[in-house]
């Protein structure tokens, strides 16, 4: 699993690293006095040691040695995109020939494995401290069940050395992107000066600590149990909380004295979700969500509209929009936190809170003792990842067939009985369980938000206030917002910055791009102190403009401008702990760029750039402050240098055309323009745009056509209807 930065920015196209090998590079233990070690818990908490030996989060990460090698590397050899790859040892080290970050076979050494099932990837170390995750990975499962071979992760993909995908580039890095989830107590230590890691860990894998956090005080605690130390020493309690079924009950009832914690959830959300990160693990693993990550919420290309998992979310995103955890339940009311099993077998796991009398029959499943009774299998279908790894879908919902035409999702029935179609499955459907069929769901009104139907905008209101829907269904409503780019979703955005859920506020906040600077100042203000750090970091990205409006910052009161500067500071600190990384450059570039700090904007954005090469939004970004430098021409050669890069990068080309406009250069705006609206025709505002350029050169007629094709795509685009009105009527008759 990769983690992603607190990114306000879009995405990225590759990654420029000048990577050499080397035999003998190694990660660093250090020893940090904070953290004890497990073999030192396990002194008093034998039982939770053993278990946790031998599993997926002990052997998350190792020391490539014979024994913790699963593959073969016996001059086995893997053919891709062209190339063959040999896998072969030296002594009791393993090798690897395979193209390299020039795109020339040469020799690697595996240092680390990653992982151990269903597949096993292998960390090559470079020597300027990097380690890249290999991209031909070992299927580890039994032959029988079509593993012990090679495979490649992207296999109808053609990733050659110049892509962002390529084990030698940035999204393959160990050190920022997957190290802090594998490994206790990471500390990527990047230099931006000499563009190296010298990366440590207190323990190679996933030990008691990366869980319960740094364990000194509690191992004082424990030598002295009569002093005062809350939650044992541990700055959380991640304890379950208690479940018990009544005689009549058909679902179990939380009955714990203790106050429903999120503490848990929290510390599994940081490395089982879709999300950026805003620090690093260490800082406070079990505090508030949004303190520490940003999680995605329920949007394509991660999620179906309906919430079902489509890209791969780790667990957390689905789990939150499931009742289960609306009320209350937690990951280790199913699962052994230590050996990470389920702690039931089969059906067992669901029946410690609803009654097998009742669900466990085929009056409630219609299926015989086979796959279709086992409640996970059509409450939690499994949709496999990385070719060889199925997940399975945490929101724990009703399988609707009777959606899946109308929104295009897939459903337990139809994914199981792939020989039927889905006629029989909604038929069948319908008559075992007709108070459900035609049921209302939040996805009809998300496929429509998607497509920015106005008649879902209302609806959107609606969903984000109805306290029946989890609180990640009622966040994403406000998060689709922005597909209205209108009055009435900026006030239902600034209605939620009110909102007691701190996600819903976060997501509101999003929304508010379009204020005007004294808008901001009104409403997004109070938001600087709010309790939550990535609220308060989105806040400020939206204020920092005001720093260059003197009208404005001089309407702030001296405590104001220490509130303001002291913002300033935690976002450029938090977007500096993401340093090694484009987006994190990118994000201080963004900062000071508002702060009108220029020179530093232009050294971040350069910086994102040798990180990543094909970093086409840095490139638009420099010659977005160019422009406010007053130096097109310099702007012009910026876009033109992310145009060779991308071509197909619609962006870029408007931007360029944008500058030509601006200086007054219409003719050589127009191929630009014409570019970036056919590149993409989704977006209204090009093709309006373009037209508008059209029409001021005296292609009259082009720019109606334009106009027409545009209206018919979306015909809600209302700048398109005024000006296609306004030029019929002004044009000759035709």
């Amino acid at each position: 699993m990769c983690s992603g930065e607190f990114n306000i920015l879009g995405r990225v196209f590759g990654v420029l690293l000048t990577l050499m090998v080397s035999e003998n590079i190694l990660a660093n233990s250090v020893n940090n006095p904070q953290f004890i070690g497990a073999k030192v818990c396990s002194g008093c908490h034998k039982s939770q040691y053993t278990q946790w030996q031998g599993s997926h989060h002990d052997q998350a990460m190792q020391h490539a040695t014979p024994k913790t090698v699963l593959a073969n590397f016996n001059q086995t050899t893997f053919e891709y995109n062209g190339f063959t790859s040999t896998f072969f040892k030296k002594g009791k080290e393993f090798w690897v020939n395979t193209d390299g970050p020039d795109g020339k076979l040469s020799d690697f050494k595996v240092q680390y494995t990653f992982g151990v099932h269903p597949l096993q990837q292998y960390l090559i170390g470079f020597d300027d401290g990097r380690y890249q995750a290999l991209s031909i990975a070992w299927d580890s499962r039994p032959q029988d069940q079509g593993g012990q071979r090679w495979f490649h992760l992207y296999p109808n993909e053609k990733i050659d050395h110049n892509d962002i995908l390529h084990w030698t580039r940035h999204y393959q890095n160990w050190n920022g992107r997957c190290a802090d989830c594998h490994s206790t107590d990471l500390q990527k230590n990047y230099s931006p000066q000499t563009n190296s890691y010298q990366t440590t860990w207190s323990e190679i894998n996933v030990a008691c600590e990366s869980c319960h956090g740094a364990g000194t005080n509690h191992l004082a605690w424990s030598k002295n149990q009569q002093q005062s130390a809350s939650n044992k020493g541990f700055k959380h309690d991640l304890s379950a909380g208690v479940w018990q079924r009544g005689i009549k009950q058909n679902t179990a009832t939380r009955v714990s004295k203790q106050k429903q914690s999120e503490a848990q959830v929290n510390s599994c959300a940081f490395c089982h979700s879709l999300r950026g990160t805003i620090h690093t693990k260490t800082a406070d693993l079990n505090g508030p969500v949004l303190d520490s990550i940003l999680p995605s919420l329920i949007t394509s290309p991660a999620y179906h509209a309906d919430g079902q998992i489509l890209g791969e979310d780790y667990v957390y995103g689905s789990f939150t929009q499931s009742k289960m955890h609306q009320k209350g339940v937690v990951c280790s009311n199913c699962h052994n936190p230590h050996s990470l099993e389920l702690k039931v077998d089969g059906n067992g796991v669901c029946t410690q809170c609803h009654n097998p009398e009742k669900f466990e029959q085929a009056s409630h499943h219609h299926h015989q003792k086979n796959a279709g009774a086992q409640c996970a299998n059509c409450h939690m279908p499994e949709t496999t990842y990385m070719v060889v790894d199925p997940r399975r879908d945490h929101s724990i919902r009703i399988p609707r067939p009777d959606l899946s035409a109308q929104l295009n999702t897939p459903n337990a029935c139809s994914q199981c009985h792939q020989d039927k179609s889905l006629d029989w499955a909604k038929n069948n459907f319908t008559k075992w369980y007709p108070q459900v069929t035609n049921k209302s769901h939040y996805g009809q009104v998300f496929l429509a938000a998607q497509q920015a139907d106005p008649k879902a905008l209302p609806k959107l209101a609606l969903l984000a206030e109805n306290s029946n829907y989890s609180l990640m269904i009622r966040a994403s409503a406000v998060g689709l917002l922005s597909n209205y780019p209108n009055q009435f979703a900026v006030n239902t955005a600034i209605a939620q910055l009110e909102s007691t859920e701190s996600l819903i506020r976060l997501a509101a906040l999003r929304q508010l791009d379009l204020l005007n600077l004294s808008q901001r100042l009104q409403f997004v203000w109070p938001l600087l102190q709010d309790p939550m750090k990535a609220i308060r970091l989105e806040a400020i990205r939206l204020l920092a403009p005001i720093k260059s409006d003197n009208r404005l910052t001089n309407t702030l009161s001296k405590k104001q401008h220490q509130v303001f500067s002291g913002a300033v500071k935690e976002y450029l600190h938090t977007a500096n702990t993401h340093n090694d990384s484009p987006n994190g450059q990118a994000q201080m570039g963004v900062m000071y760029q508002a702060l009108g700090q220029f020179d530093k904007a232009i050294a971040a954005y350069r910086h994102a750039l040798i990180l990543d090469g094909y970093f086409v939004t840095a490139l638009l970004n420099i010659a977005d402050v160019y422009r406010q430098m007053g130096q097109e021409n310099k702007g012009i050669v910026a876009l033109k240098k992310a145009i060779a890069l991308d071509e197909n990068y619609s962006p870029a080309q408007y931007a360029l055309g944008l500058v030509y406009i601006r200086i007054k250069e219409i003719n050589k705006a127009l191929p630009f323009l014409k570019n970036a609206a056919h590149l993409s025709l989704d977006n209204a505002h090009y093709s309006y745009v373009y037209a508008v350029a059209l029409y001021e050169s005296g292609q009259v007629r082009l720019a109606i056509k334009v106009l027409q094709e545009n209206v018919s795509r979306h015909p809600d685009h209302r700048q398109s209807s005024a000006a296609l009105n306004g030029y019929l009527n002004r044009s000759p008759a035709r």
